[in-house]
């Protein structure tokens, strides 16, 4: 068609430049014939095709990018419609990716053949450069449009949970007011329930517990000293000299004695050997001990008294349990009794953790501390007392840690058992006598 038109312009041309007198035969000549040379003074005009379609790289690379951004929302949008479950938005984003996918495929498709061959498709679906950059950042849009919901879902549950735990805190803290309350009035009981609270048999069940674990510890301290190879006799002999003991058993009480009477030491002292050791003769400050007494010995029942010794080594039990166990192994068996050994000053020289005895005092001591804590609570004051040795047996302030038959001869000349050594102390708990354990001399034991 370009052709056609520029041989039409270029035969109009020349015919209005010829002479008028020319013969109508001339101009029926070729044009194609005539040299260009004729045209004096005058400029032709070429007209040429366009030359065809060339691929445009910056073009391929903005449909690249825009093709994956428009997937990587499209795939985003499916991933959210997920949760929560949207079917027409999960139908939507995933034919908007299928959509996305085909696109990217036809352009691979199209750029796969040679760009300078002239079958190469011209009317390649190319956007141009700015509406590539746009469709990519609309596409960019959209995903960060889809990260800032999946966001602000979270914010909101994150929200709802946070308000859930403040309700759950605002209860927590009002039955924490509760129970402090509650612990307050327990530790402060009024004047009522405190004289409900100390009678004799309270007093009483808790003195049977310090010496049920009073006679665990000895008995594993006896044990020990066995496996040392340490003979029982000659060491209950060099504790209570020239003792007739009915059976050779029963040497053991002498230690029981022994330790018994060490870990009572100074209880009638306000510091039970630790500090303060005076009996107070104010009335106010004699009530606040009273109490002082009951709260502490309500507070350590509620403990584990081997947590609170290794947390605190500086407490006052951990105080009262380092000097009692120096009182008792280092100043006293392990002078008169383990002598200068280093085996047992290496096993039981030191209240630690590496020794076997460690847990049975801990605890031993602790129902000390708990029975002179409640001693101290009682108004008058528990007082303590024990039978010397060859004293006359009582069945009122003793009881014989075994049970006794006595002689005919002795029966006749109406002489009683004398007492060997205590075992535990007796109390006085108002005008109520707690019977002390005694072991009597030349006794017998009834099978």
């Amino acid at each position: 068609m370009l052709q056609k038109f520029a041989l039409a312009f270029k035969t109009k041309t020349i015919e209005f430049f010829a002479d008028e007198d020319e013969e109508d035969d001339d101009a029926a000549v070729d044009l194609d014939a005539v040299p260009e040379e004729v045209i004096t003074g005058q400029r032709v005009v070429v007209l040429k095709p366009d030359p065809p379609a060339q691929p445009n790289p910056d073009a391929l690379v903005s449909s690249l990018f825009i093709g994956f951004s428009s997937f990587r929302a499209a795939y985003l949008q499916l991933q959210t419609a997920h949760s929560p479950f949207d079917l027409e938005a999960i139908r939507a984003a995933d034919c908007a990716a299928v959509s996305h996918l085909h696109r990217l495929y036809e352009l691979k498709r199209a750029f796969l053949t040679n760009p300078q061959s002239q079958n190469a498709n011209p009317t390649l679906p190319l956007s141009a450069h700015l509406d590539a950059q746009v469709q990519e950042n609309q596409s960019l849009l959209r995903t960060f449009e889809t990260v800032v919901n999946r966001m602000q879902a979270d914010i909101d549950r994150k929200d709802v949970e946070s308000a859930e735990l403040k309700q759950r805190l605002l209860e927590s803290e009002a039955e924490n007011d509760r129970l402090e309350r509650r612990l307050e009035r327990a530790c402060c009981p009024p004047e009522e329930k405190v004289e409900s609270l100390l009678t004799v048999g309270v007093f009483n069940s808790v003195l049977k517990d310090s010496c049920r674990v009073a006679h665990r510890f000895v008995r594993a301290l006896v044990d020990l000293l066995k496996n040392s190879g340490w003979n029982l006799e000659l060491v209950a002999n060099s504790i209570y000299p020239d003792v007739c003991y009915a059976k050779s058993g029963h040497c053991r009480y002498a230690i029981l004695s022994y330790i018994c009477l060490a870990m009572f030491d100074s209880f009638g002292l306000d510091g039970y050997g630790c500090e303060g050791n005076e009996i107070c003769s104010n009335s106010e400050d004699y009530e606040f001990r009273r109490r002082n007494s009951l709260r502490k010995f309500i507070e350590h029942s509620t403990l584990d008294p081997l947590e609170l010794i290794n947390g605190d080594p500086n407490s006052d039990f951990a105080r009262f349990c380092d000097s009692k166990y120096k009182n008792i192994i280092n100043s006293g068996l392990q002078s008169s009794l383990l002598g200068n050994s280093d085996h047992c000053t290496s096993i039981i020289g030191n209240l630690r953790l590496s020794n076997p005895l460690y847990e049975l005092f801990v605890n031993m001591a602790s129902s000390m501390w708990m029975l002179h804590k409640l001693a101290w609570a009682y108004d008058p004051i528990v007082e303590i007392f024990q039978i010397g040795r060859g004293a006359d047996f009582s069945m009122v302030y003793m009881e014989s840690v075994c049970q006794i038959s006595f002689d005919k001869n002795s029966v006749c000349m109406n002489s009683r058992p004398k007492v060997g050594f205590t075992v535990v102390p007796g109390f006085r708990v108002g005008r109520t006598v707690i019977q002390c354990w005694v072991y009597l001399d030349r006794m017998k034991k009834i099978f």
